[in-house]
């Protein structure tokens, strides 16, 4: 996993073999000076044969996207893949449960009291695809707006092979429509809480981990109270420059009533894999750049021009159009056939896949590869 930079532009350019079929290439883009957000990871399981891969858009900071992304990975393997609801949201509950301890009247601070705060203060959406490489069948559970794109090879007599997609996740955030739908019917009566497509006029985030804040409990003759001293102590470890959160109570938490307002829930789902498939696992800085079509355009033109990081292909496509704004991961996985002739030479994890438009960053970056049997 690559830890966060300052440098904007790429972060990272990687190439990832599992076994003698399996290959994950990664792209991480930065558009700004500020330490990028987003993770993602990986995590194989030999002798079940499972391969789990999930990328985390996070935002608030990078502390919960980075703890999610190392722990909800180990914590799925551990479970059959029908318990990822429940596991996303003990894994959040646990994180919350680690803040609230650590301002309990009734005991001291951890140690880690700073560092369990920053977990809980800052938030990440979470989009996992758990591989079942034997039945080549596919469990994906969303809770965000990441999303998730199988494209599958399709042949036609004119024009030769093609590429389409065959499934797609939903995206889930304050301005869908089912979300939208959801959140009212969890809140009857309220009508304040979706204001300008956002939470509460703030955040775009409906599902995921931690934003503890929209959370917290609140009921009770001293339900207020108590929020308004997680409030202060989340504030503490508010980034220097940042107008903490307890000076903007009232803006905030208006209309708080009936918490929590963000689940960790995530949107279940499964899909069957062929071999050639081509699996798409990207942040929504690629989806504000590209259709799931013009993604598909993407990998098909890498794949004929024999681009050596298909995600990188993706990246480029979207930076021809216009660079991304937001921090931007791009995952894609596929299950190599006969036809991928030359996937796992030397020449097939280095090469150059970008145009004079990037930024030195990008020139100058080298692509990694990992091989793992």
């Amino acid at each position: 996993m690559a830890t966060a930079q300052t440098t904007s532009g790429l972060i990272e350019d990687s190439r990832h073999l599992l076994g003698s079929k399996w290959v994950i290439d990664v792209v991480r883009y930065q558009p700004t000076e500020r330490p990028i957000e987003d993770r993602w990871s990986y995590a194989y399981d030999k002798i079940s044969s499972r391969l789990i891969v999930g990328v985390y858009d996070g935002h608030g900071g990078s502390s919960c996207a980075e703890h999610i992304s190392k722990v909800l990975p180990q914590a799925l393997l551990g479970r059959p893949p029908a318990q990822h609801a429940t596991v996303f949201e003990e894994i959040d509950s646990r994180l919350m449960k680690k803040f609230t301890d650590d301002h309990s009247l009734l005991r001291p601070k951890s140690s880690n009291w700073m560092t369990h705060a920053k977990v809980a203060k800052s938030g990440c959406m979470a989009l996992v695809c758990d591989f079942d490489l034997k039945s080549m069948t596919a469990t994906i559970s969303n809770a965000g707006d990441c999303r998730l794109a199988i494209v599958r090879k399709d042949k036609v007599a004119s024009g030769g092979p093609e590429y389409t997609v065959v499934y797609e996740t939903t995206d889930l955030n304050a301005r869908a429509v089912a979300e939208r739908e959801r959140v009212a019917k969890e809140h009857p009566g309220e009508d304040m809480v979706l204001v300008s497509g956002r939470l509460f006029g703030r955040l775009m985030s409906t599902r995921g981990f931690g934003d503890v804040y929209y959370k917290l409990p609140c009921s009770g003759p001293l339900g207020k109270f108590t929020h308004k001293r997680y409030i202060n102590a989340l504030s503490a470890a508010e980034d220097p420059g940042k107008v903490p959160m307890n000076e903007q109570y009232e803006s905030f938490f208006y209309g708080y009533r009936t918490p929590p307002y963000i689940t960790p829930r995530p949107e279940p789902s499964t899909a069957s894999v062929n071999a050639g498939d081509i699996v798409i696992l990207a942040s929504d800085g690629l989806w504000d750049r590209l259709t799931t079509q013009d993604a598909t355009s993407a990998v098909w033109s890498g794949l004929r021009a024999e681009i050596p990081n298909l995600a990188g292909s993706l990246l480029q496509s979207a930076m021809d159009r216009h660079p991304p704004g937001d921090d931007t991961t791009i995952v894609v996985l596929r299950c190599v056939t006969e036809e991928d002739e030359g996937v796992f030479s030397a020449n097939a994890t280095g090469g150059k896949w970008y145009s004079r438009k990037m930024t030195p960053t990008l020139l100058s970056h080298n692509p990694e590869s990992k091989v793992i049997a």
